[in-house]
């Protein structure tokens, strides 16, 4: 009869071997699920500046859709244009719009004056329901997009432009001595500019409608 040999048993070297090997798959997965991880944190982080970005624009093509042309005396007896720029203001960029949407049908006017500054590198958007009474503190006050360190205002008069291109962008609306620049009177377009952080200069050309 012939003896039957033993079985080989799993040496201890073997052992730490398929430890070692089961130890750097499972480092290298979770590097890999890290690294995935990481990745889609940075692209919804990116993807929720643009959405932040697009509706800044939107808010600010919203109001200028609306920009009229109404001129009026303030409560000091001050005559207000429809639209100031002024980069030396207390608001660099002002004017008066309607449409706003009356859904209840209160008695309100549909006509507002909104403005819009930087404080704290945060484009801030202020908006009055009396038009000729810009009292900051019965304004309503929204924050719009943080990051921003440079904002400016160009206007192109209806008088005197060759072009977008060729200009002249005027840095003051009314008050520059073009014959165009009346305090009841819109320039044919604004273009507006602002540096943001991680992005540069960013800039903007909105083509206001003409009508009174």
């Amino acid at each position: 009869m012939t003896p039957i040999r033993g079985q080989r048993g799993i040496s201890l070297l073997e052992v730490l071997i398929a430890a070692v090997i089961m130890a750097t798959i499972a480092v290298l997965a979770f590097g890999a699920l890290d690294v995935s991880q990481r990745s889609a944190e940075v692209s919804t982080d990116k993807i929720r500046e643009i959405q932040l970005l697009d509706r800044s624009w939107v808010l600010v093509e919203n109001d200028l859709r609306n920009a009229l042309r109404y001129a009026g005396i303030n409560q000091f007896g001050d005559l207000m244009p429809s639209m100031l720029i002024d980069e030396r203001g207390e608001f660099p960029f002002m004017f008066i719009r309607g449409g706003m949407a009356n859904p209840l049908g209160n008695p309100r006017t549909e006509v507002m004056r909104v403005a819009y500054r930087v404080e704290d590198e945060i484009l801030m958007r202020y908006s009055w329901i009396d038009p000729f009474n810009v009292d900051e503190d019965i304004a309503r006050v929204q924050k719009i997009l943080a990051g921003v360190s440079e904002f400016s205002v160009t206007a192109l008069p209806d008088q005197g432009a060759t072009g977008v291109k060729e200009g002249p962008w005027l840095d003051e609306w009314p008050g520059n001595g073009t014959s165009s620049a009346t305090p009841d009177k819109l320039p044919i377009a604004v273009k507006i500019s602002f540096e943001l952080e991680g992005r540069g200069e960013l800039t903007r050309l909105f083509a206001l409608l003409p009508g009174d």
